[in-house]
């Protein structure tokens, strides 16, 4: 086919992903799992149809509005998977009893959703993980230097921003009627000027009013959360999310760490710890996640949980890690192919990365090598290894393989 032929054109918001990009999603995607396997987290394959009765309730009306819904062939009403949370959680109450835990999940997979302006994707990969139990702050301490360390193993600097529902929920949970209700809807849609707006009109004490007008502002270094303890009647309320900075610290990861005791996201599912993690190279939010006991709450499970998912494009656009590519190409010819491929074997087991031609033509397999941008072509039949940009050649047995392992 020629290419700028518009054939099999993708409906609006999906894409098909290959060549370099997808070799690094799957990179970011296999360091990610393999590491998380060191730390006992078991893969979980969820399924991609949700029925609508499973998730409706279960989620926030914003994100529910954005539920992609279908209708399965046995007529059952359903949403293409919106949220892989939820889906790891709905497994583990149908197949754990309470006894078995802790559980650890780890996922790789997409969600689907209508997109939120300025995106227009309906589909994300993402890769993440799941930590269900009773086990308090350790989980989350565990779970964010997780999230720390999956990034620095693909070589991506990035920066963890806090905040913590329950201080949220604690500060807002004695003003009068529904205005802590207004109040975060006003914060988690960033809408500052209403925030105040609304905040001006409550009849509360000057110095809860002072706190709740400084609260957006409370952002920075962990040395904000000593400035907000000053400033509220309870300072132990914050204790939970300065001792979880004190962990993070003593693993080496204070620099790395901001507060913004504003941040708000779904409450009523999260109801602890929150993050957002960011690229500090792009600026770009990777993903994020926190503690979700609220959720286990909604589908009648007791106990607590913690997690975070990234999104795997994001990932694969900063990633700097190394990814292994072909650099050479084997001429098999007219050769037999089982000694071609036992050659091939050997490669293989000598790290070295490659790729095989079955083209008749020698000189058509030349071109097809100069074409990839290989630095090296083999003819398998004269045992000759040729340098594609010298034209060079010498024998295989005299050419050291090892400095072409990955």
């Amino acid at each position: 086919m020629k290419r700028g032929i518009r054939m099999n054109r993708n409906p609006k918001g999906c894409s098909n992903i290959g060549g370099t990009a997808a070799a690094k999603l799957e990179y970011c995607r296999n360091r990610a799992l393999e590491l998380f396997a060191f730390y006992g987290y078991r893969p979980f394959s969820p399924a991609e149809l949700q029925l609508v009765e499973n998730v409706w309730d279960k989620i926030s009306p914003a994100r529910a509005g954005r539920l992609i819904a279908l209708t399965s062939p046995f007529g059952e009403p359903c949403v293409l998977r919106g949220d892989l949370t939820l889906s790891a959680v709905t497994y583990l109450a149908s197949h754990f009893q309470d006894e078995e835990r802790p559980l650890r999940l780890s996922y790789a997979d997409r969600i689907f959703s209508a997109p939120k302006s300025p995106k227009h994707n309906l589909e994300e990969n993402q890769v993440g993980v799941e930590l269900i139990g009773w086990e308090g702050a350790g989980a989350d301490a565990e779970v964010i230097s997780l999230l720390l360390r999956v990034l620095d193993e693909l070589s991506i600097a990035s920066t963890v921003v806090l905040g913590d529902m329950s201080v949220i929920s604690k500060i807002f949970a004695k003003l009068p009627g529904n205005a802590g209700k207004v109040l975060t809807d006003a914060l988690q849609d960033g809408s500052y000027t209403s925030y105040n707006n609304i905040l001006g009109d409550i009849n509360i004490p000057d110095n809860d009013k002072k706190l709740l007008s400084a609260l957006p502002q409370l952002k920075g270094s962990v040395s904000v959360i000593n400035d907000a303890m000053k400033m509220l009647g309870d300072p132990s309320i914050l204790m939970p999310l300065k001792n979880l900075c004190d962990s993070l610290a003593k693993l080496g990861f204070e620099k790395r760490i901001r507060i913004d005791l504003g941040f708000i996201r779904d409450l009523g599912y999260y109801s602890g710890p929150i993050f957002n993690v960011y690229s500090e190279k792009s600026g770009s939010l990777l993903g994020g996640g926190g503690r979700y006991d609220g959720l286990l709450a909604k589908i009648g499970m007791d106990g607590e949980a913690a997690g975070f998912a990234l999104n795997l494009k994001e990932l694969a656009d900063c990633c700097d890690g190394s990814l292994p590519s072909p650099q050479l190409m084997v001429w098999c010819g007219n050769s037999d192919p089982s000694d071609c491929l036992l050659y091939a074997d050997e490669l293989h087991r000598s790290g070295v990365s490659f790729e095989l031609s079955w083209h008749r033509d020698k000189d058509e397999s030349m071109r097809i090598a100069g074409l990839r941008k290989y630095k090296w072509w083999i003819d398998f039949a004269d045992k000759r290894i040729f340098s594609l940009d010298s034209g060079e050649s010498r024998n295989i047995d005299s050419f050291d393989m090892g400095a072409l392992s990955c």
